[in-house]
Order: structure tokens, then C-alpha cells, then sequence
């Protein structure tokens, strides 16, 4: 009972809808910047950029009307049963594989691996609704109900799947 009411609390206060979300996205957006080091070595600069970048993006639910909540938590929902699926695979394809690393360590030489990875969260983050939901501002403010919109993204992802598929060949 005492739980359910603290739980009711937070919900009250927006805890769940925003704060949280936004400790994810900032935590994400800093771990970024640090592996990437696009902003230098500085965990200060990365920080305040990472946490100026979240409260940009939690801006949008609160000037739009937007709900974040829901396409986020199926987001990660998502990605969290497939890193379960992968990590299941890799241990039973360790038992039957000798040397899996090494074989992996071949299999992920070429860049095609960073591409189909940025596939299948752009697939994860259509089916969650979480791109959707970040489309329709762009496409309301252009007045065409979306279509231009999804014509120029399913463009840009097909240029995409074309420069994967002929992108070795000279």
C-alpha cells in the first residue's frame, strides 16, 4: 500500500514521463561523446552538451503535447529482447562453434556489421513508434500530411541498402 502510493507520487510528479527519459537520453547522449571524443577529452564539456542536448529533445513533449513515454519504453523494450536473442545465440553457438571469437573477430572485419546495426534500430525505432513520433513535427510544420516526409526517408534508406549492397565493388 505504501509502495502504491509512493509509486502514484512519482507518476504525479512526472518522474516517470520525464525525468527518467530524460537520465536515459543524457546518459546515452554522454557515452557518446566520450567514446567518440568529437567535443575533446573533457567529461565536463561532454556533460553539459549531453544534458543541454536531453533537455532539447524533452522540450518537444512539452511545447508539442507529444508522449514520449510509451514509444521509449518500447523502444528499449525491444532492444533489450534482442540483446537477449543475440546473447542466447553467441552462447549456444559457443558451445557447438570451436573458436567462436576468432571466427568472429573475421566475420566483423568489414563495416557492413556498423550498417546492418544501424538498420535494425532504425527498423526497432519504427516499429516502437519512437520515429514516427519525432517524424510528424517535421512533417506537420511541411504541410503534406507526412508523405513527403516518408518518400524522402524511404529514399534516403534506400540509397542506404544501395551503398551496403554495391559498396565493395569498384
Amino acid at each position: 500500500m505504501v509502495f502504491e502510493e509512493a509509486i502514484s507520487a512519482l507518476v504525479e510528479l512526472g518522474f516517470y514521463k520525464f525525468f527518467l527519459p530524460f537520465i536515459i537520453i543524457s546518459a546515452i547522449i554522454f557515452a557518446l561523446l566520450r567514446r567518440t571524443q568529437i567535443l575533446g577529452e573533457s567529461p565536463l564539456i561532454s556533460g553539459i552538451v549531453s544534458i543541454s542536448i536531453a533537455f532539447f529533445i524533452f522540450a518537444l513533449p512539452v511545447l508539442g503535447g507529444l508522449d514520449l513515454v510509451k514509444p521509449l519504453s518500447s523502444f528499449f523494450g525491444q532492444i533489450s529482447v534482442i540483446i537477449l536473442i543475440i546473447t542466447f545465440g553467441l552462447l549456444i553457438s559457443g558451445l557447438f562453434i570451436p573458436d567462436l571469437m576468432g571466427k568472429m573477430g573475421e566475420w566483423m572485419t568489414g563495416g557492413g556489421v556498423v550498417w546492418w546495426m544501424i538498420v535494425l534500430v532504425l527498423i526497432i525505432a519504427m516499429t516502437s513508434g519512437l520515429f514516427f513520433m519525432i517524424i510528424s513535427p517535421i512533417s506537420e510544420s511541411v504541410g503534406s500530411g507526412g508523405k513527403v516526409v516518408l518518400v524522402i526517408f524511404l529514399l534516403i534508406l534506400f540509397m542506404i541498402l544501395a551503398a551496403l549492397v554495391g559498396g565493395g565493388k569498384a
